[in-house]
């Protein structure tokens, strides 16, 4: 049976490996300045996915949470810097939709300097409320100046940047951002931080509006395929060692009331290559459990301490899609791309141990005392060299942030 996987395995390689071609080395690079970065907003607990009804969010919880966003202008010139807090929120009954709703600004970054957006929850329950400190600023733009506080609808959802000309507004192809993201979690007292999702800048011409086209041009290709690597957790919801998945697209228009929505199609691994398949979809912003996807992901199951998985994005209709009809073939159908991170955390009391081997053999068994607070970390999901393949006649991916500054 091992051989079947391996065989199986080697078949994947080749079907990924043949998808490459040209598009290879012309999606993002994680470890590079960029023109664009996608951070993420997280002040408390992600409400139910209306879709797939996963809870998810075990990692963080309900309680409150604050996230510090930094972003550093790495040249030695101005760069004007426009933002867009997206909205991730899933819809609450009796309340406005907000799921894709953004609020947005400029931000004003003289040369080599470094900001930080720290956004806390809002005290009336919905949204959250945005600190941030931006360089003076040309009164005749509507930038704001130092110490900035304001609301967003967004109480979790994705920080976007982009790079723009100081001197005319108009964002630029120059990758000179970089960025990173620490969220704490006040209740448990842990805290995980990641690196931004860095978009580079294509090789054609940018038109300098807010109309982010990720096709080469403007802005690099999105990747047909995320993965990681992840601890098992060790027990359906709730569990001791937890791993939950903060999954974003940007294929779409800020401010429509029909948000986007992705669908995936996944593989998850065990330590010795057997596999199962799994599904899952969200609307733009999603923050799940592994083991609320699937209960193959926790060690009872997976019969192993640790695993890796992928996601690939599938093709999904979204009914009276009106991004579909500007930047697609009007079919109300489109393949949409996904990128994010990966939170894990180990509670006071857990005990790591490989179930594959007897208890009294692991040397590298880790118990957190009662009282010790629990262990955090995160990461970027990985991703392949190949560029996602737009569904039948559609565009390539775009966010359309043009609707507001």
């Amino acid at each position: 049976m091992r051989r079947l996987f391996r065989a199986l395995g080697v078949g994947l390689i080749v079907v990924i490996g043949t998808a490459v071609g040209a598009a290879a080395a012309q999606n993002l690079d994680l470890d590079e300045l960029a023109s664009g970065l996608a951070l993420p907003v997280v002040t408390g607990g992600q409400g139910p996915n209306p879709i797939k009804f996963t809870q998810g969010d075990v990692v963080v919880g309900d309680d409150a949470a604050i996230t510090l966003a930094t972003i550093t202008n790495g040249k030695s010139t101005p760069v004007l810097v426009k933002v867009d807090v997206i909205s991730g929120d899933p819809a609450v009954p009796g309340q406005p939709i907000d799921g894709w709703q953004s609020d947005s600004f400029h931000c004003l970054l003289t040369g080599r300097e470094t900001t930080t957006f720290v956004f806390v929850p809002d005290p009336t329950g919905f949204g959250s409320i945005v600190f941030v400190e931006c360089s003076t600023s040309l009164a005749t733009d509507g930038q704001f100046a130092d110490n900035v506080m304001l609301a967003a609808k967004a109480a979790n959802g994705i920080l976007w940047v982009a790079a723009a000309d100081p001197a005319t507004g108009a964002t630029v192809s120059e990758d000179v951002l970089f960025g990173d993201a620490v969220v704490v979690d006040v209740a448990l007292g842990q805290a995980f931080s990641f690196g931004a999702i860095p978009f580079q800048a294509g090789q054609g011409f940018n038109d300098g509006n807010k109309i982010y086209q990720f096709d080469n041009g403007e802005y690099l290709r999105w990747p047909n395929t995320v993965a990681t690597n992840f601890i098992a957790p060790d027990a359906p919801v709730p569990a001791a060692i937890n791993a939950e998945l903060i999954l974003f697209t940007l294929d779409g228009t800020t401010g429509n009331t029909t948000v986007p929505r992705v669908a995936l199609g996944g593989i998850g691994y065990d330590d010795d290559e057997s596999f199962f398949d799994f599904q899952h979809e969200f609307d733009c912003f999603d923050i799940v459990a592994l083991q609320d996807i699937s209960l193959n992901f926790t060690q009872p199951f997976l019969g192993s301490i640790a695993g890796h998985l992928q996601l690939v994005p599938q093709p999904v209709a979204t009914a009276n899609d009106s991004h579909d009809a500007l930047y697609g073939d009007g079919n109300n159908a489109r393949r949409r791309p996904v990128h994010g991170w990966i939170v894990q955390n180990v509670l006071p009391g857990a005990t790591i141990v490989n179930p594959n081997q007897p208890a009294t053999t692991q040397p590298n068994a880790l118990g957190l005392a009662a009282g010790v607070g629990p262990v955090a970390w995160g990461r970027p999901l990985v991703q392949s060299r190949g560029a996602l393949v737009p569904f039948l006649g559609d565009f390539d991916p775009v966010l359309d942030a043009d609707p507001l500054l």
